[in-house]
């Protein structure tokens, strides 16, 4: 018998951000949250070849894409994606369009490419579509931004998955300032309140943090960052800064309780599993 839990992989692809959702009962609804990709790590050859992406006759499907931001390090690897699997429906902020991105960024890639067809052809909603986890995205709209703020890290979607009761937060690139305007709003309130693990904004970074997050978040298990290995001072800092916020903190692999803050870049590829008792585990993988 399949168990009844949901599978997190959060890869380490350094700077960069991809999270794999895996209901394991019902694994036709496997989803990505950002799907970036390194020099080091593929996260999309891996599902595939280990039979995480569903497949129907011939052809790997992907439930859905979500993306929390409209940076590169959080789509690199959509390319490869689309080469792989065929992409069933898709979660996109709809605050900027496929022109004004193209405007905003000093190159488009072919990752940003890709992004724009699929942010254009993706415009109808799915019908019939009832994942066993819930999702839920808020982000804020160009006319709540002042003008020098409309940017891709101001724009980003916070996202929350919910699943028998254990809930995650993935806060895309948000920095401080929106953050501001980000925590005015009663349902964001709500739903950090119930927050079990947080993904850290803008990959932990000093300008992503903002102290009010955490008048709400008070339930936390531990904070997450997918970032690069060590080069400045506020890596190490922001590390001790987050634990601070986290009362008790994970037993992680088993056998190192305690532990208030996880990180890609020293525990590597992150495993979190939520079961149907509301219970959950946190533990590395190695691809």
């Amino acid at each position: 018998m399949t168990e009844d839990v949901l599978e997190i992989l959060i890869f380490n692809v350094g700077q960069a951000q991809a999270i794999f959702f895996y209901p394991r009962s019902n694994p036709k609804y496997g989803m990505f949250v950002d799907c970036a990709e390194s020099e080091d790590c593929r996260p999309v050859d891996f599902l595939v070849e280990n039979g995480f992406i569903h497949k129907e006759g011939d052809k790997y499907i992907l439930s859905n894409l979500t993306v929390t931001n409209y940076d590169q390090d959080h789509f690199s690897g959509l390319p490869n994606l689309r080469d792989k699997a065929h992409i069933h429906t898709v979660r996109l902020a709809n605050n900027v369009s496929s022109q004004e991105l193209k405007e905003i960024k000093e190159e488009v890639t072919d990752a940003l490419e890709h992004l724009c067809e699929i942010k254009d052809e993706y415009n109808s909603p799915v019908q019939n579509y009832e994942p066993p986890y819930s999702v839920r995205t808020y982000n804020l709209e160009q006319n709540e931004l002042e003008a020098e703020e409309i940017n891709t890290n101001h724009l980003s979607q916070l996202v929350f998955v919910e699943y028998c009761g254990s809930k995650i937060c993935i806060c895309g690139d948000l920095e401080e300032s929106a953050w501001e305007k980000m925590l005015q709003k009663p349902e964001v309130q709500v739903e950090l309140k119930n927050t079990n693990v947080m993904v850290a904004p803008h990959h932990g970074r000093d300008n992503g943090y903002h102290e009010d997050i955490f008048k709400y978040c008070k339930n936390l298990d531990c904070v997450i960052i997918s970032d690069k290995e060590l080069m400045y001072d506020t890596q190490t800092s922001m590390s001790d800064k987050y634990g601070k916020q986290v009362a008790v903190g994970v037993n992680f692999n088993g056998n190192d309780s305690g532990r208030k803050v996880l990180s890609t870049r020293s525990d590597g590829h992150l495993w979190i599993r939520f079961d149907a008792s509301s219970n959950r585990t946190y533990k590395n993988f190695t691809i």
